[in-house]
């Protein structure tokens, strides 16, 4: 079997599943299939690669997560205008993380927001938001410990409230009582 062969039997069993995941990082259709086009190029041009992978999907995604990252990145220059145009005012009555978590369920803002983000926090903010794992299964997965994932998410979140300007909970002062 040629390499070309051997390309489009990858694609024939992984391609689903590689424009699913960028449709879900990309949020659209045109440029998922740009992306999952990329994907398989590079899958042939580096298929040595490819088949001493312990698993042909686990890298193929990686490579996926890193070209829809990459076209996040490339798309931020747009992100201060939309997100002026959709963050609503704050709820005075919510916490500011209950206004943050509002304003991150738009899809589309949290990809704007991975944007702004380095690699390794995107990876698992979206094993966490897009493939809806726990933290223990992402660090297991990553193979980094689960304070370390935290730290990643409080990082992702501490970007999002830089970029929405949303005020972080003040912390509680340390012997105040509580209520």
């Amino acid at each position: 079997m040629n390499e070309v062969e051997q390309t489009e039997g990858y694609y024939r069993r992984y391609g689903e599943a590689v424009h699913r995941r960028c449709l879900r990082l990309l949020g659209d259709d045109a440029l998922a299939w740009d992306s999952t086009q990329e994907v398989f190029l590079r899958a042939h041009a580096n298929l040595t690669q490819l088949r001493a992978a312990g698993s042909a999907l686990s890298w193929l995604l990686t490579v996926a997560d890193r070209q829809c990252f990459s076209v996040l990145r490339r798309r931020r220059t747009e992100v201060t205008s939309a997100l002026t145009r959709l963050a609503p005012l704050p709820d005075a009555h919510a916490s500011p993380e209950a206004t943050l978590e509002r304003l991150l369920v738009d899809a589309d803002l949290v990809r704007r927001v991975l944007a702004h983000c380095p690699e390794d926090v995107q990876r698992i903010v979206a094993h966490r938001f897009i493939d809806e794992l726990e933290q223990e299964q992402i660090a297991t997965l990553l193979d980094v410990s689960r304070k370390t994932v935290q730290r990643k998410l409080q990082a992702f979140f501490d970007t999002a409230r830089r970029l929405l300007e949303v005020a972080p909970r003040p912390e509680p002062r340390k012997g105040a009582a509580s209520a």
